[in-house]
């Protein structure tokens, strides 16, 4: 039991890392982010919304990570198996529509699917502690 607790707070720690260096990056310099799947932001409205979803959004992500290591494990924990059910289901409905994206995009794909099995199987764990 307190081996799924301890599991589960550095788990969320790492994911808070994550989401909050994204969010820094894109906060501070949207378009560097961007660029590495080759959307070129040409105008105020681009940056500003990169700004918003990759920066803002995920820097709070990363913060209510941290934050739910300690106090609320598994409502963070939600938040991530979410998060990562979407990014999964659209790399995957991308590559079934478009094709196979480049390596940096891959590359996420299989880090979003162990986050979202880890993520998942630390949530069912705890759900079965209580």
């Amino acid at each position: 039991m307190k081996a799924i607790k301890i599991s589960a707070t550095v788990f969320l720690a790492l994911m808070g890392l994550a989401f909050a260096k994204v969010g820094i990056e894109a906060l501070t310099n949207p378009q560097a982010v961007l660029a590495n799947v080759g959307i070129e932001l040409n105008n105020s409205s681009a940056l500003s919304s990169m700004r918003a979803v990759y920066g803002g959004m995920h820097l709070v992500f990363g913060l209510f990570c941290f934050w739910g290591a300690y106090k609320m494990r598994r409502e963070a924990l939600g938040l991530v198996t979410l998060y990562t059910i979407g990014f999964v289901a659209g790399r995957l409905s991308g590559i079934v529509a478009d094709g196979s994206p480049n390596a940096f995009v891959s590359q996420w794909l299989v880090t979003e699917s162990i986050s979202l099995a880890i993520a998942a199987f630390l949530l069912f764990k705890l759900w079965k502690q209580e």
